[in-house]
């Protein structure tokens, strides 16, 4: 399959990483944003007039749209591109097409997608898209890490095979150790046991460490780690998360359970797929102004005006991954790894916020953002990135009497103070038909090591987590009200770690489609 480009063929490069990550990140606290984002426009339209040219999957995608490149003339044409997706794209043309010349001499690493929604799809990687991630990285643990100061001992608990984030992971903290920050890497996968005896005889040697991984395994492994007879109140503890969101209730119980000594800086959630790696990231301030919208309704109804759940919000860097909004959809163009995307199209519902825009959207609802990071002391964090915000993914929830229930709700009710000591927050949430066809929810539980369920478990349970969904969905509430002899939830209790619902070796499925 390997065809190697023409002598005579100039190389594409996407992205060349700056010589200094602390010029740079100056530079992003310092200069107008709006520079950044015309960067990402002209660097976005130069990737399609290169991709339109060169890459035969994406010429006949055009042609079959009847679209002719010639009349795209800027990023503001972009709405009249077909948006593309695995299904209508990356699995309708020959794999060969879909590299720019059916060059494929430059991939170096592959993932692939867990295979959860159809047919796993292998998604090449090239050093360009890996050094983009490496960039990214480098510069927001410079910027809230301290990493140039700090010795770091980074516990990997992603689990290490073809998925993308253990793999990206190791490899960029390998590089940055390579460039001489003093990070030394561990990569335990998702082994609770092999975590904590490696922070409990390696720890005390390092400044601080970082747990990278799923936020329900890292929030496990913290609440699992006094059992051992160790805290990780004994050390400097950061964490870094990916494959999902979570609420603030989620990152208060984490940091607190952690000893999180600056809950804004020292805890940072990634967007990213296995498409385009890494896209965007919080940052103190997303994290600041998530709460100011988690405790003012006008705030959070102000940024996210269609959007009924807290979402992930993220700060990307516009001239490496590319969004755009289309309604309630999100699109992103970028050169992530060796298959180019135009216009890519993810199943999450979200938007796009310029940075000027965000600070006028909250002086609007009354928040002068920059006064409240004064008052966090998060001054000298602030980068003038844009923002992306993520929901739920869009098939993530579950319908029941056309009322949609989702996980997050679920995930609110696991740590109300009722049931932290019984449960460890994870679930799947499935809905359920009896012979009538009536529908309902069934709520498998996973109950905390070294408990037994019982019936009085399951009473508990099912009393929070009626008082949460109809607390947080109004129709839900209404269903209800209105049918107080029905019981439409269902609560089952399950044993730690029953393999049926609950397996550490990859991400979790909150949701089970179809009866269980």
């Amino acid at each position: 399959m390997k065809t190697p480009p023409k002598k005579d063929e100039k190389i594409y490069e996407y992205f060349t990483p700056p010589k200094s990550a602390e010029k740079t990140l100056h530079e992003l606290k310092t200069t107008k944003a709006e520079l950044r984002v015309k960067k990402g426009e002209k660097k976005a339209f130069e990737l399609f007039q290169y991709v339109s040219k060169n890459v035969p999957a994406y010429k006949k995608f055009l042609s079959e749209h009847k679209v002719d490149p010639t009349t795209i003339k800027s990023v503001k044409d972009f709405p009249k591109l077909p948006k593309m997706n695995k299904d209508v794209y990356l699995r309708k043309y020959e794999y060969a097409d879909l590299f720019p010349n059916r060059d494929f001499s430059r991939v170096t690493t592959i993932a692939a997608t867990s295979g959860t929604t159809g047919t796993p799809f292998y998604f090449p990687r090239g050093e360009s898209g890996d050094a983009q991630h490496e960039y990214v990285s480098e510069l927001f643990l410079l910027n809230q890490f301290d990493i140039k100061n700090k010795s770091s001992l980074v516990i990997l608990s992603f689990a290490l095979g073809i998925w993308i984030g253990g793999m990206i992971t190791y490899k960029y903290f390998n590089q940055l150790a390579r460039k001489g920050y003093d990070i030394s890497t561990v990569p335990v996968g998702p082994n609770k046991d092999l975590l904590f005896k490696t922070i409990s005889s390696l720890g005390k040697f390092y400044d601080q460490i970082i747990l990278v991984g799923y936020p329900p395994f890292l929030k496990d492994t913290i609440d699992g780690m006094e059992k051992t007879g160790d805290s990780f109140k004994n050390y400097s503890v950061k964490i870094i998360s990916a494959a999902e969101g979570y609420t603030e209730i989620f990152r208060d119980h984490v940091a607190e359970k952690a000893g999180i000594k600056n809950i804004y800086t020292d805890m940072v959630n990634i967007y990213g797929t296995v498409e385009m790696g890494g896209m965007a990231h919080e940052t103190a301030l997303t994290t600041l102004i998530r709460k100011l919208a988690h405790k003012n309704k006008e705030v959070f109804a102000k940024i996210f005006p269609n959007i009924k759940s807290m979402p992930t919000l993220a700060q990307y860097h516009p001239d490496i991954v590319y969004f755009e909004e289309e309604g309630d959809d999100l699109f992103a163009t970028g050169f992530g790894s060796s298959i180019p995307l135009i216009r890519y199209f993810f199943p999450d519902r979200g938007g796009v916020i310029a940075f000027e825009e965000m600070v006028k959207k909250l002086k609007e609802a009354g928040v002068d953002i920059f006064a409240e990071a004064k008052k966090e002391k998060l001054e000298k964090y602030i980068v003038k990135l844009p923002f992306v915000y993520v929901e739920e993914r869009s098939d993530g929830a579950v319908s029941l009497m056309s009322i949609n229930i989702p996980p997050q709700v679920i995930k609110d009710a696991l740590y109300d103070p009722s049931l932290v000591k019984i449960c460890t927050g994870k679930f799947v949430l499935s809905k359920k038909e009896n012979r009538n066809l009536d529908g309902s929810l069934s709520v498998h539980v996973e109950i905390k090591e070294g408990v037994t369920p019982t019936k009085k478990h399951k009473e508990t349970i099912h009393r929070i987590l009626t008082k949460y969904m109809r607390k947080n969905i109004t129709e839900f509430d209404y269903l209800s009200a209105v049918n107080q002899q029905k019981s439409y939830l269902h609560v089952f209790p399950v044993k730690f770690s029953n393999p049926r619902f609950f397996n550490t070796a990859g991400k979790h499925r909150w949701v089970e489609r179809g009866t269980v």
